[in-house]
């Protein structure tokens, strides 16, 4: 059985293939935040990012993998992966505030981060489902 693409579950699937992405990489190469001025001092460091950046990273995404399975989840994984995404784009717009600026990199990364939470909520607006429907038909 086939099961229909929807905007809805492209973007499930797109943030699912991404927080996979980075999150199996930084579990494998916690020192690969030095690229970005982020240097572990010791195993405990390298274990907190393996835990934050690598598990909690991974644990989500296997999560948005069962919403794109499963047709009636697929809502709720984009809009897990709306809230997660924004809540990167606010910290991370909130620390540029608070540090006064940021390297060219951290504005691309809340670029990024602003572009999809923004094409997030437009196909959730645009796929709301009808008043009174059950969570199952909202699928």
């Amino acid at each position: 059985m086939s099961m229909k693409w929807t905007a809805e579950r492209a973007l499930t699937l797109i943030s699912a293939l991404t927080l996979f992405g980075f999150g199996a990489w930084l579990f494998a190469v916690p020192s690969a935040l030095a690229g970005i001025g982020i240097e572990l001092d010791g195993p405990t460091a390298r274990i907190d990012v393996r835990a934050t950046y690598g598990g909690f990273e991974l644990g989500v995404a296997a999560f948005l993998f069962l919403c794109v399975a499963r047709p009636q989840w697929t809502r709720a994984g984009l809009v897990a992966s709306g809230f997660a995404v924004a809540g990167f784009g606010a910290g991370r717009a909130g620390g540029i505030a608070l540090e006064g600026g940021a390297e060219p990199l951290m504005w691309g990364f809340l670029g990024l981060e602003l572009v999809l939470t923004v094409a997030i909520v437009v196909v959730l607006r645009r796929t709301r489902p009808a008043p009174g429907a059950s969570p199952v038909d909202r699928g």
